[in-house]
């Protein structure tokens, strides 16, 4: 009896060894048959298995792979079906999470460059323009600005803009050349009276230098009390404020230096999207000693706020000055477009 169960185990043991380096067999049907080939010709295959010898025939045999192989092929098949499911379900899924595109790497720098190095609580901006026309002279000109805004305890508000404008022109044969250039500085100062109310003070300050009209220094401070409307359903704003001023002229042909004013000035702000931005600003002033004389200006800028880098603006401004010296140009337009750099600057 042992004699027996040795020779059934040495057997067995015999058999396991053999399937260990067995074959698969795939047919077409879709089965699979695991065994050792003893000899293949063109009917058929005649393969040993752990249940006796089968002879296949060769129009059934779809694949001969070692078992290992044909282990990580099953494996590899049913980890992508099992993906393309996972896919379809997210596909199906409303709520399942949406792949975004990633910002590029030079963005996310320049953003963690701002976040960094720009002081708490302000905000900066550089924009600026060419222009180049040519008629019976040709005329070059550029334009400058550098703006400042600072903000705090949610009533205070600091704003300066520093700008310069260059331009010079030439006659056609290049005979005659004249250079003519602008730079000046406003600034505000906004307090409103509390948190709970939309009045507000305001100081506003501006110093200009100005060839084109021959003025060597001008000085123009008013202080004005204005109201903001704040259409937040459609994010707008509109702030208007009359109230006094003063101004100082340097100018040729100029004898009166100072003259008593009457200002009014108003903002919109529009912000039409995350995009685009619409913004606005005027001021009139009139000489209490003579109401015909005045002196206006009108800016629009239309910005489209392309990144956290850069935006692109159309920017319009008019102005018109009949205070000063009689002989001095009185209106000045211009149209340009513009480049802009914010350093932290809210939209």
């Amino acid at each position: 009896m042992n004699i027996r169960k040795f020779i059934y185990a040495t057997l067995s043991l015999a058999a396991f060894s053999t399937m260990a380096g067995a074959e698969v067999v795939s047919l077409s049907n879709g089965d699979r048959i695991t065994g050792s080939v003893l000899k293949s010709t063109a009917d058929g295959i005649l393969l040993q298995t752990q249940f006796g010898t089968v002879v296949i025939p060769q129009n059934l045999v779809k694949t001969i792979a070692a078992e290992s192989q044909a282990e990580d092929s099953a494996a590899a098949q049913g980890s992508a079906a099992t993906g393309e499911a996972v896919a379809s379900a997210a596909a199906e899924d409303p709520a399942a999470p949406v792949p975004e595109d990633k910002d590029p790497e030079w963005l996310v720098a320049y953003r963690n460059f701002i976040k960094e190095n720009c002081p708490d609580g302000w905000q900066f901006r550089l924009r600026g323009g060419l222009d180049y026309r040519k008629t019976t002279s040709s005329v070059f000109a550029l334009s400058a600005n550098f703006d400042v805004v600072k903000e705090w305890n949610d009533i205070n508000k600091f704003t300066a803009t520093a700008y310069y404008l260059y331009t010079t022109e030439t006659s056609v044969d290049n005979i005659t050349s004249t250079t003519l250039d602008k730079y000046g500085v406003d600034t505000t100062y906004r307090r409103q009276f509390d948190e709970a109310t939309n009045w507000y003070l305001e100081n506003i300050l501006s110093y200009r230098k100005d060839m084109v009209k021959g003025i060597r220094d001008q000085v123009d401070e008013a202080v004005v009390v204005g109201y903001s409307f704040d259409f937040k359903r459609y994010n707008l704003t509109i702030d208007i404020a009359p109230g006094p001023a003063v101004r100082y002229v340097n100018a040729n042909g100029y004898d009166e230096h100072w003259a008593a004013m009457g200002v009014l000035a108003e903002d919109i702000t529009w912000k039409i999207s995350k995009l685009f931005r619409f913004e606005q600003n005027g001021y009139m002033g009139f000489s209490l000693t003579n109401p015909s004389k005045y002196s206006a200006y009108l800016r629009l800028g239309f910005i489209l706020h392309a990144d956290d880098a850069m935006d692109i603006a159309l920017r319009y401004s008019y102005e018109y000055d009949s205070i000063n010296a009689a002989d001095a140009q009185k209106s000045e337009e211009r149209l340009m477009l513009s480049f802009e750099f914010p350093f932290g600057w809210k939209y």
